[in-house]
């Protein structure tokens, strides 16, 4: 069976890829951090990266907006944000097996033989699989458009993700990771604004990216929508509090959190905390440990890194004895 070895939370945020410097000193920690997650995850000779983000608006629309996505096939990037357009190799047979095991457990994924990815996948192939020598299984979870998935769906989704996983009858190395949040707030219209200068963009966002009739410049529009914000709100306090709770594993506190609650203190963007839900479900056991944390406005975003340990039990000398005997 394949070994969950690790895990992963972190920030992204695309204002990295423009504006790295405008962040500081804390830029640069939040930068060496990754280098840190990047050679641990090689240190332990990880085959697999089960991936968990969101799409923001370039997949995936109120015409076909899923809550939860797998890719089965090919994926590629979008190349958005001055990140590469990678072709992502994916680890079919885990993805397949994963997609099996969540219909057998009540876990009705969309699945796609085309995915392609924007900057919440991409930039953490960038920073920590840029070679991409360790495979990838590409999950999606809807944290744009209302009506959400649950926090505690997104937990229920991560103790089948586990499930799978475990069963795969294969023996490589596996890490989940998963990107997104923390607090910020992202400045796309919401779907029933009546301002006349987010029509366009909102008949984009209902209709899909088939509307788009000049691609160049609505992704420039797009990019000149954030980047104008030269120092975004972060909630560092909430931020704080969300951490604390995930060190203290009380996941029974977080899994109650409304999409109101998330959206009143952590902004819209705050919403992609599900990816960490759906990555605590699955490893509710390990033991984490906060890498980074700082509120870096001049990236819009409270930008944290949380490495997840396995806790020292029997199944720990279970495992390492079978590596022993490999």
């Amino acid at each position: 069976m394949a070994d969950i070895m690790a895990g992963v939370a972190m920030s992204h945020s695309p204002m990295i890829m423009t504006s790295e410097a405008a962040a500081g000193d804390r830029g640069k920690q939040f930068i060496e951090t990754t280098r840190k997650m990047k050679k641990w995850l090689e240190e332990m000779k990880v085959d697999v990266i089960v991936l968990i983000s969101d799409d923001h608006f370039n997949s995936y629309f109120y015409d076909h907006m899923p809550s939860f996505t797998i890719g089965i096939g090919e994926c590629e990037g979008w190349g958005d944000w001055e990140i590469p357009q990678y072709k992502i190799p994916v680890e079919q047979d885990l993805a397949k097996h994963i997609l099996t095991t969540g219909l057998e457990n009540h876990i009705d994924f969309s699945f796609t033989m085309k995915m392609k990815v924007d900057h919440g996948h991409t930039q953490i192939i960038h920073f920590l699989n840029p070679e991409l020598n360790m495979q990838i299984v590409p999950i999606a979870v809807n944290t744009v458009a209302l009506p959400l998935p649950t926090m505690d769906r997104c937990f229920q989704l991560g103790k089948i993700l586990r499930k799978a996983i475990e069963s795969w009858e294969s023996n490589k190395k596996v890490a989940i990771i998963a990107s997104g949040g923390l607090s910020h707030w992202v400045p796309i219209p919401k779907i029933e604004s009546n301002k006349p200068e987010d029509q366009e963009l909102i008949r984009i966002l209902q209709n899909g990216r088939q509307e788009i009739e000049q691609l160049e410049k609505y992704l420039e529009t797009r990019k000149a929508r954030v980047t104008r914000i030269k120092s975004g709100p972060v909630n560092e306090e909430w931020d704080r509090l969300f951490l604390q709770l995930i060190k203290d594993r009380d996941f029974e506190s977080i899994r109650k959190w409304s999409t109101e609650f998330i959206e009143e203190n952590g902004g819209n963007g705050g919403q992609e905390i599900r990816n960490w839900l759906v990555l605590s479900g699955a490893l509710q056991e390990f033991e984490s440990e906060l890498a980074f944390y700082e509120p870096i406005p001049e990236w819009i975003t409270g930008m944290a890194i949380v490495k997840f340990v396995q806790s020292f039990s029997c199944g720990n000398i279970f495992n390492s004895v079978r590596e022993r005997l490999r």
